[in-house]
């Protein structure tokens, strides 16, 4: 039996683990791409969430904007929310396909002068995952802080490639583990 690393090596595996990932994700064909986009139109359909939290795409995120877009248009009632970093957590503020953006943390796009409001669901950007619905983000906690302070917690899909879930992210006592996983292949039904 191996001996648990010491906390520094842990985050050096981490962070080779986060760069080995990403390499992966750059590397999915379109096709693949397509298909986790799919899968998130057809849940949005089924699930129909009034208000839904979703990220503006980086680094060979899988790009939602046409289905939140077209799932806007289905209905007036609808509302759709970007992260906007503030403080030590996220708020999520109104967008469509016409609002303002500028420049917010990270250099991502955020709406510019919109209303904070409250998902009661969230399409949760993954670098890694594993079958107990664990994520491996980029390693700033900002959704394990933002859902562990949210009472009632929204439902968190995650959006994901199959090439990179894993037997398990090792979870440590932060994390909050999502109720789902969207991908390409098989992800993790919906607790």
């Amino acid at each position: 039996m191996s001996e648990p690393l010491d906390p520094l090596e842990r985050v050096r595996a981490r962070k080779l683990q986060r760069e080995h990932l990403l390499a992966l994700r750059a590397a999915q064909p379109p096709e693949a791409a397509a298909r986790v986009v799919t899968r998130v139109a057809e849940w949005l359909d089924r699930a129909a969430p009034e208000c839904v939290g979703f990220y503006w795409p980086v680094r060979g995120e899988p790009d939602l904007r046409a289905v939140v877009r077209a799932w806007l248009a289905a209905d007036a009632r609808r509302v759709a929310a970007l992260p906007v970093i503030e403080g030590d957590r996220m708020r999520f503020h109104a967008w469509t396909p016409a609002t303002a953006m500028g420049r917010g943390a990270y250099g991502i796009a955020v709406p510019h002068d919109t209303p904070a409001v409250t998902p009661t669901a969230l399409l949760v950007p993954c670098v890694g995952f594993d079958g107990a619905g664990y994520r491996l983000g980029y390693g700033g906690g900002w959704y394990d802080r933002t859902l562990a302070a949210q009472s009632p917690r929204p439902r968190t899909v995650g959006v994901a490639f199959e090439a990179c879930r894993l037997a398990s992210i090792a979870p440590e006592p932060h994390d909050v583990a999502l109720d789902a996983v969207l991908s390409d292949g098989e992800g993790v039904a919906l607790r």
